[in-house]
């Protein structure tokens, strides 16, 4: 198994030599194919993190590796997925689409656990002073630590919107994220803290003064009324400890085991960035806090910063390369310079929705490709995705169905109801065209059930989402399987033009008997369902329970 619910050496030793261990590892009752507990739904920090210092990522050397590393290097499953091919609950991820039906209430809450600021007055403790817009940290009159900011002026709701808007989505994919707020603030809320520091432009650092505000407040977009629109971000609970790095471990985390490229959710952030157009996604994005409970220590990992998503850039719209290119092209420079200038981008030619509300997005995105959509940096997780990375996260996006866009457009409050409209449908596009695009790459064969009766159900994703037709038959081989030893004894095979097969009569009964099923597409236009996913069941308590799913074993 993959996860780290074992030792984090077992699971350092796993990840590092499964090629070698499958190929010279002999199998004993000691280690067993499964074990009792499987599949694990919950990934637990065993060890205590309680002796960790503040460690960020060295944003420059972040920047400069991942623009120099732009491929893969390996095609690696993902180490932290469980038997059944999912990932656990853990410090960087908690199942919620795709896990349970989601309301649109619950997606238009999303992490909150407040209304917001706490009316009154507002202690500014620090100030932002670079940038096209300001940014404040902030207590509210209950002492609570807030993060303020807002949109650039000219374009209200559109940093702001974005933010809150992308953030629902991203906890309802399963991401932890902040507590986010649309508020309106006026100038005489703010008072300045004890130990309130500004540096002005090309000055030196000292204590703040109330002119500052204003000068801040004067690169800030401002209502009619006078008031200023905000996004208000809660602080993140624990203690700030760094950012997340794509690749590699946090060397001084004794529960952070598994590199983080080969992590299948920070792989699938790919394909979610995609969808959101989530340009900015990097280190610096994110946030590492360290949680202490019940006097033991671990370390939460949060995503944070969506306002340059959607069509929105945070300072000013989306430009429209964005989504399309790197920030650095080396190959495009060149063909640049070979052709005269005479090679133009696809994004040259294409027609862009722009609204101040929003800023700017393709007008059409049902043949979106997401293959070929690029953040501004490359980033080594989602360069290290393989098909059933991208399957399982399309698998999530296509539970959010577009009422649930929807809450998550209304929290945004754009209020521009032509714009909201507008991004619905471009979210619910984008959506569409993923699903079509990894539903059907792989075997889409999901949810295999073995009743009493020796019938086994499942669905075929592509088919269920319509993306594809059904194949003429589907094709279900038998095995008896040795849980001790790993072998395999043939019991037969069955087929069926529905999604339910019946299993040989030589299926065996007895408490603790485990069978694999190797589960296919036959007489059907996609080639790639004729490899078949692998399916093991366990016989327990009178009833045949799922504890192995492989889409893609190696």
């Amino acid at each position: 198994m993959n996860t780290t619910k074992r030792t984090g050496f077992a699971v350092i030793v796993g990840g590092a030599l499964a090629v070698a261990a499958a190929l010279t590892m002999s199998a004993s009752a000691a280690s067993p194919r499964f074990y009792e507990d499987d599949p694990i739904w919950h990934e637990r920090d065993t060890e205590d993190a309680s002796g960790l210092k503040p460690l960020d990522v060295d944003l420059f050397v972040d920047l400069t590796t991942n623009l120099l590393a732009r491929t893969a290097a390996a095609d690696v499953r993902a180490q932290n997925v469980n038997t059944v091919d999912e990932v656990p609950d853990s410090s960087w991820f908690t199942n919620r689409a795709g896990a349970r039906p989601l309301t649109p209430e619950e997606v238009f809450i999303g992490p909150d656990t407040t209304p917001g600021p706490e009316p009154g007055k507002w202690t500014v403790t620090s100030s932002k002073s670079d940038g096209v817009t300001p940014g404040f940290t902030i207590k509210d009159a209950k002492g609570q630590l807030w993060f303020l900011k807002f949109d650039p002026p000219g374009y209200r709701g559109m940093a702001t919107g974005t933010e809150v808007t992308v953030t629902k989505l991203m906890w309802a994919l399963g991401y932890h994220v902040p507590e986010n707020h649309i508020a309106y603030m006026r100038r005489d809320r703010l008072v300045i803290g004890d130990g309130a520091k500004f540096t002005p432009p090309g000055g030196k650092r000292r204590a703040m003064r109330l002119d500052d505000l204003d000068t801040l407040l004067a690169r800030a977009d401002r209502e009619p009324d006078g008031a200023y629109r905000i996004v208000a971000s809660k602080a993140l609970q624990g203690k700030p400890i760094g950012r997340i790095r794509f690749f590699d471990t946090r060397p001084d985390d004794p529960n952070d085991v598994v590199p983080h490229q080969h992590r299948r959710e920070l792989r699938a952030y790919g394909v979610f960035a995609a969808w959101l157009n989530h340009v900015d996604a990097k280190a610096i994005n994110s946030l590492d806090t360290l949680i202490t409970q019940n006097g033991r220590s671990f370390v939460r990992h949060q995503l944070l910063d969506f306002g340059s998503s959607l069509g929105s850039a945070g300072v000013a719209p989306a430009d429209y390369w964005e989504g399309s290119e790197y920030l650095v092209e080396p190959r495009d420079i060149v063909k640049q310079m070979m052709l005269f200038g005479f090679s133009f981008p696809k994004w040259h030619t294409t027609r862009f929705y722009e609204a101040p509300s929003m800023g700017r997005l393709p007008e059409s995105n049902a043949n979106f490709n997401p293959d070929l959509w690029k953040p501004r940096v490359p980033n080594q997780a989602f360069l290290h995705a393989r098909p059933d990375d991208k399957f399982w996260a399309a698998q999530k996006l296509m539970t959010l169905t577009s009422d649930l866009l929807r809450a998550a457009i209304r929290a945004g409050d754009f209020r521009d109801p032509k714009s909201e409209e507008f991004l619905a449908r471009a979210l619910a596009e984008r959506r569409d065209a993923i699903g079509r695009a990894y539903l059907t790459a792989i075997n889409p064969i999901v949810d295999p059930v073995l009743d009493d009766d020796g019938i086994l159900t499942f669905r075929n994703a592509a088919v269920h989402a319509d993306f594809a037709t059904a194949p003429g038959r589907y094709r279900a081989v038998w095995f008896r399987f040795d849980n001790a030893t790993a072998d395999s004894e043939p019991l037969g095979e069955t087929f069926a033009r529905t999604t339910q097969l019946e299993a040989p009569n030589a299926l065996p009964r007895h408490a603790g008997a485990f069978v694999k099923v190797e589960l296919s597409s036959v007489d059907g236009t996609m080639p790639s369902w004729e490899k078949p996913v692998n399916v093991f069941f366990r016989y327990q308590h009178g009833q045949w329970h799922l504890v192995g799913f492989e889409r893609m074993a190696s």
